[in-house]
């Protein structure tokens, strides 16, 4: 929330009322990014859709098929969190755990829900309009 993936202390708000309200927006972003890491090194196999909705599921899936190592499997429809947070950080540029270091970190996440969260509100509407099968 700090300096991590909301990086709240980088912030140059003055009024303290924007501050407040843009300070709490980044403390529910953090939340939920702690939320899936956390399940994702606790609870591995757990349903991806216990924490992403149908849109962003649909992106994330979208964008793994489009990016995968051929000697990757294709992706299937249901990942588990334990899939989705490794692929949300893939996206947002984790090197894997033999050049990090370490499991995906908040700011990779973060990183990757940027990229997918455009991609899942244009699901959203193309499918309100009527245009998504």
């Amino acid at each position: 929330w700090k300096s991590g993936a909301c990086d709240i202390e980088g912030s140059q708000l003055r009024k303290k009322e924007h501050f407040l309200k843009w300070a709490t927006l980044m403390a529910a972003i953090a939340s939920r990014i702690e939320r899936m890491k956390m399940l994702a090194r606790t609870e591995p196999e757990l349903p991806a859709a216990i924490e992403l909705n149908v849109y962003e599921l649909q992106a994330l899936v979208l964008n793994r098929r489009r990016t995968k190592k051929r000697t990757d499997p294709m992706p299937t429809d249901n990942p588990t969190i334990g899939e989705a947070v490794r692929w949300l950080a893939d996206i947002g540029g984790y090197t894997g755990p033999k050049v990090s270091g370490g499991p995906p970190g908040a700011i990779t996440i973060r990183r990757g829900f940027d990229r997918i969260a455009p991609v899942a509100l244009a699901l959203e509407q193309l499918e309100k309009e009527g245009k998504l099968r």
